[in-house]
Protein backbone atom coordinates (compact mmCIF):
# COMPACT_ATOMS: atom_id res chain seq x y z
CA UNK A 1 0.00 0.00 0.00
CA UNK A 2 1.64 3.44 -1.37
CA UNK A 3 1.76 6.15 1.65
CA UNK A 4 0.32 9.62 1.42
CA UNK A 5 2.03 12.55 3.19
CA UNK A 6 -0.45 15.56 4.34
CA UNK A 7 1.45 18.61 3.87
CA UNK A 8 0.51 21.43 5.98
CA UNK A 9 2.38 24.69 6.04
CA UNK A 10 1.56 27.35 8.53
CA UNK A 11 1.83 30.43 10.58
CA UNK A 12 0.12 30.25 14.09
CA UNK A 13 -3.26 29.40 13.40
CA UNK A 14 -3.70 27.05 16.24
CA UNK A 15 -7.48 26.37 16.23
CA UNK A 16 -7.02 25.55 12.44
CA UNK A 17 -4.28 23.21 12.63
CA UNK A 18 -6.07 21.13 15.34
CA UNK A 19 -8.46 21.13 13.19
CA UNK A 20 -6.09 19.64 10.28
CA UNK A 21 -5.00 17.50 13.02
CA UNK A 22 -8.28 15.63 13.30
CA UNK A 23 -9.30 15.85 9.97
CA UNK A 24 -5.99 13.64 9.51
CA UNK A 25 -6.90 11.09 11.90
CA UNK A 26 -10.24 11.24 10.41
CA UNK A 27 -9.10 9.73 7.15
CA UNK A 28 -9.97 5.90 5.80
CA UNK A 29 -6.72 5.85 4.77
CA UNK A 30 -4.52 4.09 6.64
CA UNK A 31 -0.45 4.29 5.34
CA UNK A 32 -0.39 7.82 5.83
CA UNK A 33 1.63 11.04 7.63
CA UNK A 34 0.98 14.47 8.81
CA UNK A 35 3.47 17.40 8.03
CA UNK A 36 3.37 20.33 9.57
CA UNK A 37 5.34 22.94 9.01
CA UNK A 38 5.17 25.96 10.94
CA UNK A 39 7.57 28.78 9.94
CA UNK A 40 6.50 31.19 13.08
CA UNK A 41 9.58 29.85 15.16
CA UNK A 42 8.10 32.68 18.08
CA UNK A 43 5.46 30.28 19.37
CA UNK A 44 6.39 26.85 18.12
CA UNK A 45 3.52 24.03 17.62
CA UNK A 46 4.67 20.62 20.06
CA UNK A 47 2.11 17.52 20.16
CA UNK A 48 0.25 16.98 23.92
CA UNK A 49 1.49 13.43 23.52
CA UNK A 50 3.57 11.01 21.17
CA UNK A 51 2.30 10.66 17.50
CA UNK A 52 4.66 8.66 15.16
CA UNK A 53 2.54 9.45 11.92
CA UNK A 54 2.53 13.26 12.80
CA UNK A 55 5.63 15.62 12.38
CA UNK A 56 6.01 18.85 13.71
CA UNK A 57 8.42 21.64 12.45
CA UNK A 58 8.80 24.70 13.55
CA UNK A 59 10.66 26.65 10.99
CA UNK A 60 11.02 30.51 10.17
CA UNK A 61 14.04 30.65 7.97
CA UNK A 62 14.91 29.54 4.03
CA UNK A 63 16.66 26.06 4.43
CA UNK A 64 18.60 26.93 0.91
CA UNK A 65 19.27 30.66 2.01
CA UNK A 66 18.80 30.43 5.93
CA UNK A 67 17.32 33.81 5.67
CA UNK A 68 13.75 34.61 7.00
CA UNK A 69 11.35 33.17 4.15
CA UNK A 70 9.76 35.65 1.80
CA UNK A 71 7.47 32.96 -0.22
CA UNK A 72 5.04 30.00 0.42
CA UNK A 73 7.17 28.20 -2.45
CA UNK A 74 10.22 27.91 -0.60
CA UNK A 75 8.03 27.30 2.67
CA UNK A 76 6.29 24.03 0.14
CA UNK A 77 9.85 22.90 -0.93
CA UNK A 78 11.10 23.20 2.99
CA UNK A 79 8.03 21.27 3.62
CA UNK A 80 8.42 18.43 1.44
CA UNK A 81 11.81 17.65 2.49
CA UNK A 82 10.25 15.80 5.23
CA UNK A 83 7.62 13.86 3.95
CA UNK A 84 8.26 9.73 3.31
CA UNK A 85 5.49 9.81 1.24
CA UNK A 86 4.52 8.18 -2.27
CA UNK A 87 1.91 10.97 -2.62
CA UNK A 88 1.54 14.55 -1.70
CA UNK A 89 -1.36 15.59 -1.13
CA UNK A 90 -1.53 19.57 0.16
CA UNK A 91 -3.37 20.23 3.59
CA UNK A 92 -4.27 23.91 3.40
CA UNK A 93 -4.11 24.72 7.36
CA UNK A 94 -7.93 26.52 6.90
CA UNK A 95 -9.77 24.09 4.83
CA UNK A 96 -12.12 21.12 4.70
CA UNK A 97 -11.34 17.28 4.19
CA UNK A 98 -13.94 14.93 4.51
CA UNK A 99 -13.04 11.37 5.99
CA UNK A 100 -12.59 9.58 2.19
CA UNK A 101 -10.40 12.26 0.55
CA UNK A 102 -7.11 10.49 0.54
CA UNK A 103 -8.68 7.10 0.19
CA UNK A 104 -10.63 8.83 -2.96
CA UNK A 105 -7.21 9.84 -4.11
CA UNK A 106 -5.05 7.24 -3.80
CA UNK A 107 -8.12 4.62 -5.61
CA UNK A 108 -8.13 7.48 -8.19
CA UNK A 109 -4.34 7.94 -8.95
CA UNK A 110 -3.84 3.99 -9.43
CA UNK A 111 -6.81 3.42 -11.21
CA UNK A 112 -5.93 6.12 -14.16
CA UNK A 113 -1.85 5.07 -13.67
CA UNK A 114 -1.22 8.52 -14.10
CA UNK A 115 1.46 11.13 -11.86
CA UNK A 116 -1.86 12.85 -10.62
CA UNK A 117 -5.79 13.12 -10.25
CA UNK A 118 -7.53 15.59 -9.77
CA UNK A 119 -11.77 15.58 -9.23
CA UNK A 120 -13.62 18.16 -11.60
CA UNK A 121 -15.22 20.37 -9.08
CA UNK A 122 -14.93 20.55 -5.22
CA UNK A 123 -17.18 22.68 -2.65
CA UNK A 124 -16.43 26.67 -1.89
CA UNK A 125 -18.08 27.62 1.67
CA UNK A 126 -18.35 31.21 2.38
CA UNK A 127 -20.41 32.48 5.66
CA UNK A 128 -23.93 30.37 5.28
CA UNK A 129 -23.16 28.95 1.83
CA UNK A 130 -21.40 25.95 0.15
CA UNK A 131 -21.36 25.82 -3.66
CA UNK A 132 -19.43 23.36 -6.08
CA UNK A 133 -16.63 25.45 -8.12
CA UNK A 134 -13.98 24.16 -10.93
CA UNK A 135 -11.01 25.71 -10.34
CA UNK A 136 -7.72 24.07 -10.15
CA UNK A 137 -7.76 23.80 -6.44
CA UNK A 138 -4.71 22.14 -6.11
CA UNK A 139 -5.30 20.86 -2.48
CA UNK A 140 -8.13 18.72 -3.77
CA UNK A 141 -5.10 17.07 -6.01
CA UNK A 142 -2.84 14.06 -5.16
CA UNK A 143 0.42 14.27 -7.15
CA UNK A 144 3.50 11.72 -6.86
CA UNK A 145 5.98 12.39 -4.62
CA UNK A 146 8.82 12.12 -7.21
CA UNK A 147 7.04 14.07 -9.48
CA UNK A 148 6.65 17.19 -6.77
CA UNK A 149 10.25 17.00 -5.75
CA UNK A 150 11.36 17.01 -9.55
CA UNK A 151 9.39 20.01 -10.36
CA UNK A 152 9.05 21.80 -7.45
CA UNK A 153 7.19 25.15 -6.27
CA UNK A 154 6.76 28.51 -7.95
CA UNK A 155 8.55 31.01 -5.71
CA UNK A 156 7.97 34.32 -7.59
CA UNK A 157 4.89 35.12 -5.94
CA UNK A 158 2.80 33.27 -2.78
CA UNK A 159 -0.62 31.99 -3.93
CA UNK A 160 0.88 30.28 -7.39
CA UNK A 161 3.44 28.09 -5.76
CA UNK A 162 1.41 24.94 -6.64
CA UNK A 163 0.73 26.20 -10.16
CA UNK A 164 4.16 25.11 -11.16
CA UNK A 165 3.62 20.88 -11.45
CA UNK A 166 -0.14 21.88 -12.04
CA UNK A 167 0.97 22.86 -15.01
CA UNK A 168 3.66 21.31 -16.08
CA UNK A 169 1.34 17.71 -15.14
CA UNK A 170 -2.02 19.32 -16.96
CA UNK A 171 0.82 19.75 -20.24
CA UNK A 172 1.85 16.57 -20.13
CA UNK A 173 -1.36 14.80 -20.28
CA UNK A 174 -0.70 13.58 -16.65
CA UNK A 175 -3.25 15.76 -14.75
CA UNK A 176 -7.21 15.47 -16.18
CA UNK A 177 -9.28 18.30 -15.30
CA UNK A 178 -12.48 17.18 -16.11
CA UNK A 179 -12.41 13.66 -14.01
CA UNK A 180 -16.19 13.13 -13.08
CA UNK A 181 -15.99 9.84 -11.06
CA UNK A 182 -15.89 10.62 -7.32
CA UNK A 183 -17.76 12.15 -4.38
CA UNK A 184 -16.36 15.38 -3.21
CA UNK A 185 -14.06 15.36 -0.48
CA UNK A 186 -12.13 18.95 -0.14
CA UNK A 187 -13.64 22.43 0.55
CA UNK A 188 -12.04 25.77 -0.12
CA UNK A 189 -13.05 27.21 2.70
CA UNK A 190 -13.48 30.40 3.59
CA UNK A 191 -16.57 30.45 5.71
CA UNK A 192 -14.08 30.84 9.22
CA UNK A 193 -14.65 34.01 11.26
CA UNK A 194 -12.14 36.72 10.90
CA UNK A 195 -10.08 35.74 14.28
CA UNK A 196 -9.78 32.37 12.50
CA UNK A 197 -9.61 32.90 8.93
CA UNK A 198 -7.09 36.18 9.35
CA UNK A 199 -5.67 37.14 5.51
CA UNK A 200 -6.64 34.83 2.56
CA UNK A 201 -3.43 34.34 0.41
CA UNK A 202 -5.52 33.42 -1.90
CA UNK A 203 -8.08 36.35 -2.49
CA UNK A 204 -5.09 38.72 -2.18
CA UNK A 205 -2.90 36.75 -4.67
CA UNK A 206 -1.70 39.61 -7.25
CA UNK A 207 -0.81 42.20 -4.06
CA UNK A 208 3.15 41.98 -3.66
CA UNK A 209 2.86 42.31 0.48
CA UNK A 210 0.23 39.21 -0.22
CA UNK A 211 3.35 37.40 2.03
CA UNK A 212 4.06 39.58 4.93
CA UNK A 213 0.52 40.19 5.30
CA UNK A 214 -0.57 37.06 5.77
CA UNK A 215 1.62 36.71 8.81
CA UNK A 216 0.92 40.49 10.13
CA UNK A 217 -3.54 38.94 10.58
CA UNK A 218 -2.53 35.44 11.74
CA UNK A 219 -2.75 36.19 15.55
CA UNK A 220 -3.74 32.52 16.92
CA UNK A 221 -0.50 32.00 17.64
CA UNK A 222 0.20 28.25 19.41
CA UNK A 223 -1.00 28.50 23.32
CA UNK A 224 -1.01 24.86 24.41
CA UNK A 225 0.08 21.76 23.05
CA UNK A 226 -1.90 20.60 19.96
CA UNK A 227 -4.41 17.86 20.77
CA UNK A 228 -6.64 17.97 17.79
CA UNK A 229 -10.42 18.96 18.32
CA UNK A 230 -12.95 17.11 20.22
CA UNK A 231 -15.22 14.84 18.99
CA UNK A 232 -18.30 17.15 19.24
CA UNK A 233 -16.45 20.02 17.61
CA UNK A 234 -15.72 17.49 14.33
CA UNK A 235 -19.16 16.78 14.04
CA UNK A 236 -20.24 20.44 13.68
CA UNK A 237 -17.51 20.56 11.17
CA UNK A 238 -18.46 17.95 9.33
CA UNK A 239 -22.04 18.82 9.43
CA UNK A 240 -22.85 21.42 6.57
CA UNK A 241 -20.95 19.83 4.29
CA UNK A 242 -22.64 16.16 5.06
CA UNK A 243 -25.61 17.79 4.68
CA UNK A 244 -24.70 19.49 1.42
CA UNK A 245 -23.86 16.52 -0.09
CA UNK A 246 -27.04 14.74 1.26
CA UNK A 247 -29.16 17.35 -0.09
CA UNK A 248 -27.07 17.35 -3.65
CA UNK A 249 -26.55 13.66 -4.17
CA UNK A 250 -27.99 13.54 -7.20
CA UNK A 251 -25.52 16.11 -8.71
CA UNK A 252 -22.56 13.31 -7.95
CA UNK A 253 -21.48 9.92 -9.25
CA UNK A 254 -23.56 7.30 -7.82
CA UNK A 255 -21.00 4.47 -7.76
CA UNK A 256 -18.57 6.77 -5.55
CA UNK A 257 -21.38 8.06 -3.59
CA UNK A 258 -22.12 4.72 -2.62
CA UNK A 259 -17.98 3.64 -2.44
CA UNK A 260 -16.90 6.83 0.02
CA UNK A 261 -19.29 8.74 1.28
CA UNK A 262 -22.52 6.13 2.06
CA UNK A 263 -21.51 5.45 5.45
CA UNK A 264 -21.04 9.07 6.72
CA UNK A 265 -24.23 10.47 4.50
CA UNK A 266 -26.81 7.77 5.43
Amino acid sequence: MKKVSFVCTTFRREYCVNRIISQYWAQTYPNKELIIFNTDEEYPFRMAFAEPSITIVNNGKDMVTNVNYTNRGDICRDAVSYASGDYFMLADDDDIYLPWHLEQAVNGIEELGTDAWKPQKSMFAAPGKIEMVQNTLEASVIVKMNRIREIGFRNDLTGYEGLSWYTQLRNEGHLNENIQKYVPSYCFNWSDPHDVAGHKQSGDIDNPNNFENHKKSSGDHAKNPLIGLSTMEMINVYKPYYEFLKTNKNEFDGDSYNRYSLAYLS
